[in-house]
């Protein structure tokens, strides 16, 4: 059941989201998601500008997501809770209608993966992302996953664009069915605990 729609949004928490991996989201995760996407958008290099943007960014991401899916309201949010929060605000919705927080996440995850900044995240770039979170043995593992997930509109174009990353991560987190081509947004998923 590795592309259910429980264990999708377990995978958006954990490898996403709970930098840290302490097994929830906090204020941590998301001050080490700006360093993250600073370094992997200055290529290695700290600009502290683009830092203090990111920071920024990411602190009121933060602070939204804690006001959609902290409950209870103790600084932490759960993959209960997130679960939770994905099912009310985002079940059954197209990207538009996504609250702000879950659309701002989305594009500044496309950014850190279009590494070479075209507007397009192509086969490479997708492999690249696909090996930050998993392990595998076999690039046609990886390859495959991206041949379901792109669309021939996406291949002749080189590869997918924002909106059709953004098409594909509302369908990855909203859509039940686990044979639709999003599933495939993050690689070859395997199952969560």
């Amino acid at each position: 059941m590795a592309y259910s729609w429980d264990n999708r949004v377990k995978y958006v928490v954990r490898y996403m989201y709970d930098i840290d991996n302490n097994g929830f989201l906090d204020k941590n995760d998301f001050e080490c998601l700006a360093l993250r996407n600073t370094l992997i958008e200055g290529h290695g290099e700290f600009p502290d500008a683009i830092y203090e943007s990111n920071r920024k960014i990411m602190l009121n991401l933060w602070n939204e997501i804690a006001e959609l899916a902290d409950f209870n309201k103790d600084g932490e949010v759960s993959v209960d809770e997130f679960k939770s929060a994905v099912q009310k605000h985002c079940n059954g919705k197209n990207y538009e209608a996504f609250p702000p927080a879950f659309k701002l996440f989305i594009a500044s995850q496309f950014k850190t993966v279009d590494v070479n900044g075209d507007g397009l995240v192509g086969v490479d770039e997708y492999r690249l992302d696909c090996i930050t979170r998993s392990a595998f043995n076999n690039i046609k593992e990886i390859d495959d996953a991206f041949d379901h997930l792109a669309s021939d509109a996406d291949k002749a174009a080189g590869g997918i664009s924002l909106a059709r990353y953004e098409e594909l991560y509302a369908h990855f987190i909203s859509n039940p069915d686990e044979g639709c081509s999003a599933v495939y947004l993050f690689g070859p998923l395997k199952v969560i605990d």
